[in-house]
């Protein structure tokens, strides 16, 4: 059966390149397409990188188990997207979340040498693929910081202040719901609805619903530092 490689094209590793170019790519390469179920582990955390791994529908969860157990979510990736394509080459380059599958989906699956042979084939390649991994290190780097805040009133600072940036409002709408922001923050939903309710109590914003105002922006930036 063909494989019907349009979804790839929506992708920044493959922008610019035709679906014919693709194609030709792809036929000399050993590339092998998958499907997968809902609960589904697509990689574990810690195992080798010996593949790309590229979603053409569906979705994954990307989750990070720490030394005593506890795991938190790190990000959703849909589709079409690649998985942990910065962590594919280096001498210990392994998986740094396991991913699994959030419904039922495909995915295409090229070996590590055949993405070397595939990046030396074509120049716009090689562009795509190391312009999509300073993006990714500069994404991990924020999300480092993120993480390294202890409270969740400073992970709530910093997430509502960066989307006071994004949607230049201090009355802001947020971009998730509250179940999956307490996932992001690897804590409990009740333990973060909790203190939303604390720093509107304080006076530091206002909650209705997916809607937040920032009452005292100051006093956000001064948690952050602290």
């Amino acid at each position: 059966m063909r494989m019907d490689l349009s979804p790839l094209l929506r992708t920044p590793l493959f922008r610019s390149l035709t679906e014919p170019e693709l194609e030709r790519l792809f036929a000399e390469l050993k590339v092998t397409e998958i499907k997968f179920r809902k609960g589904e582990i697509l990689a574990i955390q810690d195992e080798p990188v010996n593949r790309l791994i590229i979603l053409l529908s569906g979705s994954v969860k990307g989750e990070m188990t720490d030394p005593s157990g506890k795991i938190a979510k790190v990000e959703d990736i849909e589709a079409p997207s690649p998985l942990a394509i910065l962590f594919l080459f280096g001498e210990n380059n392994r998986f740094p979340v396991q991913a699994t599958a959030r419904e039922d989906g495909t995915a295409i699956i090229i070996p590590k040498q055949s993405v070397l042979r595939m990046l030396s084939m074509s120049e716009t390649l090689l562009k795509n693929y190391l312009d999509i991994s300073a993006d990714f290190a500069s994404r991990l780097s924020r999300k480092l910081h993120f993480m390294s805040f202890r409270t969740i009133r400073q992970k709530l600072a910093v997430y509502l202040s960066d989307l006071s940036k994004k949607q230049g409002s201090d009355t802001v709408t947020l971009d998730r719901p509250k179940s999956a922001l307490a996932e992001y923050f690897g804590v409990a939903r009740p333990s973060l609805e909790r203190e939303i309710t604390r720093m509107e109590e304080d006076g530091l914003i206002a909650a209705d619903r997916k809607e937040v105002t920032i009452n005292d922006k100051q006093q956000l930036i001064q948690l952050i530092d602290s």
